[in-house]
């Protein structure tokens, strides 16, 4: 009877003991959601309990404590958690005493099953989609015109879309095709050859996707809702202020300038520094311009490029360098924008005309360095503190402003263009940035990078392509059940 006992109430034990760890793996995963969107411990704790009650457990059963991984053997070494949290870890402990049957004539009544998990915010690094990060906006993600829109290469997840609105993605008259089915990882040369397809994500419940989606093989889902995916550059810091003495001189319009970097025309050389919008600026820009490497400060009238213009980064040696700000890069830039207050929301902004990227006769002058003619830009190096940053705006700007980045006579955008007010700054006043991005017909429009920003549109009439890096740079917060 003993031995018939003991296989009875194993059985039952071990049942309880699965039932237990299910109802503790679901609850931590539960509860570190509420971490994850900093909601704090007390609502990590209820939701870690109702998920334990929804699996059979009552509430005095599950118990959430909240350790220093210092304190348990396992974690140090085997998972990076996040820093920006606290706290980062959930564990979650689901106890049941069960009452035996056959083995009461042994005397043994009862035996306590017990079942702990362990969920984290962890840190990886990992290469990011374009990210959408206003978290309520209706229309965050907008595509309107008659152009298709194709992305190449980067993660299993070309698009991400932060807003929890059941309209966050807006598509509007004859808005063509967003493709991503030459997206993702097995596109390693970022050209479109070899990628089978990628995800576009949504956090918002909007289903179906409410335009033409191409999402190819593999894996190539459209999921909504989804979880949201933070700003992977929050801790970038921003760059110090370039105060006077003055720039580097400007050498315009000379024949030496015009020989070392090929300019089909006379062109005028500028310095990195800080531009005060006044007495020297970057919205007045004309003719064709070579920008030595380095980081550009703009405190007023924003970085603004008009017709008549282009716009390419140095490539004779004797400017390939950057005494002013200090970057001993060779070939990228920094523009960074961080308007004086109040900001000027029709001034204080990155725009690139539609007429810009060609000069008189409509020439757009293809290079080496810029295949397809116009304005090109590098961004910072990625191995840099910037993490490829291109355009960067002041995350502290209280205004919205509409940037606009148009293609018609050639534009290629080799870096990040990080745009974003965050999220807590969006919520708490409502102002956010929003970049319009659009190919015009005669012209085309490539972006090799990221792009990071509070609300996107996308439109005109000619194609735009995105290469995605599938370079894991960035530092991503994720959550992940660890133990």
């Amino acid at each position: 009877m003993g031995i018939v006992g003991l296989a009875l109430d194993a059985g039952q034990l071990y049942v309880t003991k699965r039932r237990a760890q299910t109802a503790a793996d679901a609850a931590a995963q539960a509860g570190v959601m509420d971490l994850y969107r900093r909601n704090g411990s007390a609502a990590a704790t209820a939701s870690a309990t109702a998920y334990g009650v929804k699996n059979g457990f009552t509430a005095p059963e599950v118990n959430s404590e909240y350790p220093d991984c210092s304190t348990l053997a396992w974690c140090n070494g085997h998972v990076t958690l996040s820093g920006w949290d606290d706290p980062n870890l959930i564990q979650v402990t689901v106890t049941r005493v069960v009452n035996t049957v056959f083995l009461r004539v042994l005397g043994i009544n009862s035996a306590t099953v017990k079942a702990v998990a362990t969920a984290a915010i962890t840190i990886e690094p990992q290469p990011v989609p374009i990210l959408v990060l206003h978290p309520t906006a209706p229309g965050s993600f907008s595509k309107n015109g008659s152009n298709t829109i194709t992305i190449c290469g980067g993660p299993p997840r070309s698009i991400q879309v932060n807003s929890s609105s059941t309209s966050s993605i807006s598509i509007s008259g004859a808005s063509g095709t967003v493709d991503l089915s030459h997206a993702g990882p097995f596109d390693t040369a970022g050209d479109c050859t070899a990628g089978t397809g990628a995800d576009f994500a949504n956090v918002g419940s909007q289903n179906p996707y409410p335009g033409t989606l191409l999402l190819g093989t593999k894996p190539g889902q459209y999921i909504s809702p989804a979880s949201a995916i933070d700003d992977p550059l929050l801790s970038v810091a921003e760059p110090s202020v370039q105060p006077p003495p003055p720039l580097a001189p400007v050498i315009a319009n000379t024949a030496v300038a015009q020989a070392l970097h090929n300019c089909p025309t006379t062109c005028t050389i500028i310095s990195p520094g800080y531009y005060d919008g006044t007495s020297n600026r970057l919205d007045t820009i004309s003719g064709y311009t070579i920008m030595r490497p380095g980081i550009y400060w703009i405190n007023h009238n924003g970085f603004q490029l008009g017709s008549g213009t282009i716009v390419r980064m140095a490539s004779a040696v004797v400017d390939m360098n950057d005494p002013r700000t200090g970057t001993t890069w060779t070939n990228n830039v920094v523009i960074y924008n961080n308007p004086q207050s109040p900001a000027n929301s029709s001034r204080d902004i990155f725009s690139i005309d539609a007429n810009s990227g060609k000069l008189p006769g409509n020439n757009t002058y293809p290079s080496a360095d810029c295949p397809s003619g116009g304005n090109c830009f590098n961004g910072s190096p990625t191995t840099s503190g910037y993490k490829g940053i291109l355009f960067f705006q002041s995350r502290a700007t209280a205004t919205t402003l509409n940037h606009q980045l148009q293609g018609g006579g050639g534009l290629t955008l080799r870096g990040t263009i990080y745009l974003t007010h965050t999220a807590a700054s969006i919520a708490g006043d409502g102002k956010y940035q929003l970049l319009s991005l659009q190919g015009n017909s005669g012209g085309t429009t490539k972006v090799e990078g990221e792009i990071i920003v509070d609300m996107l549109s996308l439109g005109g009439t000619s194609s735009i392509t995105m290469n995605l890096s599938s370079a894991a740079i960035f530092p991503v917060r994720q959550v992940a059940l660890v133990q």
